[in-house]
């Protein structure tokens, strides 16, 4: 099943670059001689085969022609090899020794080295992996055979070792003493690294959760989590569902299954969590199955969910994989409808529909319907296991579904954990603003409801760095509730604490950061501010709004980056993962 949350292999999405503009530099060192000519001619063209075998391999990979990748990969290969050949010449090594002109030379040789390396020990064995790859399946026994795993994860070690050394070597060249367009062409090689650094993260993270479904490493208990996100938290909702899995070595037991409804409430597991969660999430946190989620930080949650299966069973996951009805239709996409074991049919159209808001009016009550969504997540789950559909279709699914955080991996063990960092996957806020300034909105629902279905939300950031030296992000999220009308919603749907809906919303800055306004520019019924505090190494502020319908509420934080500090990357908004997508608008605050 995992093996499918893995991005595309690297070559269907990443921009396979060949620095062509390091033939008109060549050209003009070609006076230097008439061998070291040939040779610079000879190189330019090698690249420029590369380049444009390259886009063949990419077009084929995209069309999933897998007959065509090992012959194009092989033409890769030689154009390439035949560029380092010509780099590695007596008079091309000699020339690397002349001022000026040997850094040139020197920079273009570790170009087409790396190139050369990427092609041999990334894009081949990535092929030849691609064009046999299958998960099998015994028939009888119904293990899995594992092996496939074992080999992913031998290309992707490669591959990162590969793309390691390479960036270190473009490290080492002194652009000051290159002309401009050698000096552009390894900045622009080293750009190519970095993408593929991100894109080899991702596919270590699907590798990664595979390995701890099927139990690569050896025998670990698996928690799935179903989460409902009817009644959001900041990672996607209550996990309303669960199931806990036996894996080892290619096999996969259900152990058990369990709802909400088995974990005592209002008693606080035995977790540590820091004081600034404690503040911002108060005691639902811990002492509530459905809050275990309120804070957007994985790591969080898989302690308080292991510490509450530890009171109840006693027993510690080894890990944990979370996942929602956004989730499952993604899922039902590529495997076609299943069949709920009470006659329901559940398909890609009606997943989040039927589970999140049709079955607590088709089901008397909140464990009824609990029961439904758990039997649907069963369906869906077995339905998967089978691994009788495309592949590379699930894993395109499940690409998306992390990437809207609606699929989300854990595990206790450090290496297998540190697969997924720098991941959605690993749902964890970065912990720098390099590469990319991430900030993040947050909603949990405080009315005991099943009204998320119908909230909308819209945000609004505006970054200010009119100052270089103190960049500044403005937030404004404005929610509303879009009930159909004159619709009667059940009690448990409507919230059953009060007359009106609570939603609680968590704006985080940068990393580093500090508050500099918090303000309430539509109250709704009411709207309170605070605490503000730094939580996950950011400054965070809630808001608690409440809204009767036709109402809205408009909330605004201002954040400061920290004073000096030039790493700060494009700026990305992250939220909560809601039935209704929100909405988001980024501006660049007007100077002068």
């Amino acid at each position: 099943m995992n093996r499918c949350r893995t991005r595309r292999p690297w070559f269907r999405t990443a921009r396979f670059w060949v620095p062509t503009s390091i033939g008109a530099v060549l050209l003009g060192l070609a006076a230097c001689g008439a061998v070291l000519a040939f040779e610079a001619f000879a190189v330019r063209d090698d690249l420029q085969d590369a380049q444009a075998g390259a886009a063949r391999l990419q077009v084929a990979a995209a069309e999933r022609d897998t007959e065509s990748l090992p012959r194009l990969a092989d033409d890769l290969e030689e154009s390439t090899a035949r560029a380092v050949e010509h780099t590695e010449s007596p008079l091309w090594r000699a020339g690397e020794s002349v001022p000026v002109l040997g850094e040139n030379l020197r920079a273009v040789r570790i170009v087409a080295e790396s190139v050369d390396g990427f092609s041999r020990q990334v894009v081949s064995p990535a092929v030849e992996f691609v064009s046999s790859f299958t998960l099998i399946r015994d028939p009888v026994t119904g293990v899995f055979d594992t092996a496939p795993i074992s080999a992913a994860r031998d290309i992707l070690d490669a591959a990162k070792r590969n793309v390691s050394d390479a960036s270190t070597a473009l490290a080492g060249v002194n652009t000051e003493l290159t002309l401009v367009p050698v000096g552009e062409a390894v900045a622009q090689y080293e750009d190519m690294l970095g993408e593929m650094t991100d894109l080899l993260d991702q596919a270590g993270a699907g590798v990664a959760g595979l390995s701890a479904l099927l139990g690569v490493d050896g025998p670990a208990t698996i928690v799935l989590a179903f989460l409902n996100n009817a009644e959001l938290a900041a990672l996607g909702g209550g996990p309303a569902a669960q199931t806990l899995l036996s894996v080892d070595n290619g096999s996969v037991t259900v152990v058990e299954h369990v709802t909400s409804y088995d974990f005592p409430q209002g008693v606080p597991a035995d977790v540590a969590v820091d004081e600034s969660a404690r503040l911002l999430y108060d005691d639902i946190l811990t002492a509530h199955i459905n809050g275990a989620f309120s804070r957007p930080d994985l790591p969080t949650a898989a302690a308080i969910l292991g510490a509450q299966w530890q009171r109840i069973r006693g027993i510690r996951p080894d890990g944990i994989i979370s996942l929602d009805p956004i989730a499952l239709a993604m899922i039902l996409e590529v495997t076609g409808p299943v069949t709920v074991s009470s006659g329901e049919v559940l398909d890609s159209g009606n997943a989040v529909s039927l589970l999140l808001n049709q079955a607590y009016f088709l089901y008397d009550g909140r464990t009824e319907a609990d029961d439904f969504f758990q039997r649907a997540a069963d369906a869906v789950f077995t339905r998967v296991m089978a691994a009788d559909y495309d592949l590379w279709a699930m894993a395109d699914a499940l690409s998306r579904a992390a990437e809207y955080g609606s699929l989300m991996v854990w595990s206790s063990d450090p290496e297998t954990d540190a697969l997924t960092a720098g991941t959605r996957l690993q749902g964890t806020l970065p912990t720098s603003n390099d590469p990319e300034t991430v900030l993040g909105v947050y909603f949990r629902d405080r009315s005991s409801s099943k009204a998320d279905f119908y909230l909308h939300a819209e945000t609004v950031v505006t970054t200010n760095t009119c100052d270089a030296a103190a960049p500044g992000y403005t937030v404004e999220t404005r929610i509303w509730f879009d009930f159909p009308p004159g619709i009667e919603l059940p009690v448990f749907v409507e919230g059953e604490l009060y007359d009106f809906n609570r939603t609680e919303v968590f704006a985080y800055g940068p990393v580093g950061g500090s508050v500099v306004e918090a303000a309430v520019l539509e109250a709704g019924t009411a709207t309170a501010t605070g605490p503000i505090v730094d939580d996950l190494g950011r400054p965070a502020v809630k808001f608690t709004i409440d809204l009767v319908r036709g109402q809205a509420g408009v909330v605004r934080a201002t954040f400061a980056g920290v004073p000096g500090e030039k790493a700060y990357g494009p700026t990305i908004v992250r939220s909560t993962p809601m039935i209704n997508p929100m909405t988001v608008t980024l501006q660049d605050a007007p100077c002068g």
